[in-house]
């Protein structure tokens, strides 16, 4: 599967090619791209943040043999939720992953890795929801649900094993 990675506003320089290039099998290429959206038609001004739900509409639906992500760094809700990482349509081969909520605590020497990381392996979590997968009990996996960046960083960015013969026999 290629995966596209659309960059929905500004993005760190080399974030997208970084992230790319650390995904797991069964993603097996990809290329950058940019895709213009209207942030201000989602926007919750009550909120301050801006309806994943929404967001997600505005990605394309992708041509076959592809998986379309956006990255942004807005802040993400959906509305029984104070906040999301990502949003994905279930087997929809498309989603979006903010990295807004995930840098870590403090300025240290490690906090662009840790935060590349989180990044990463939110992308492969909402490339598992857009595949089809859905959330996994295994704490470890990329598909374990995570409700605070901490969480993020107890997974990998790699599938378990079941998850994965999933991923492989859907494809």
């Amino acid at each position: 599967m290629n995966v596209r990675l659309l960059a929905l506003g500004d993005v760190p320089p080399r974030l997208a090619e970084t992230v790319l290039a650390e995904l797991p099998r069964p993603y097996v290429g990809g290329e950058i791209g940019r895709l213009a959206v209207s942030l201000e038609r989602c926007y919750d001004r009550t909120r301050a943040q801006v309806d994943a739900a929404c967001l997600i509409e505005q990605v394309p639906q992708p041509e076959p043999g592809w998986l379309l992500l956006g990255l942004t760094g807005v802040d993400l809700f959906m509305p029984a939720l104070t906040y999301v990482f990502g949003i994905s349509h279930l087997g929809g081969r498309r989603g979006i992953v903010s990295w807004f909520r995930l840098h870590p605590d403090g300025k240290g020497p490690d906090a662009a890795s840790v935060l590349v990381r989180r990044i990463t392996t939110e992308v492969v979590h909402e490339s598992g929801h857009a595949m089809g997968l859905v959330h996994c009990v295994v704490p470890d996996c990329a598909m374990h649900r995570s409700l605070w960046p901490e969480g993020v960083d107890l997974k990998r960015p790699d599938y378990c094993p079941a998850c994965l013969a999933t991923l492989n026999a859907s494809l």
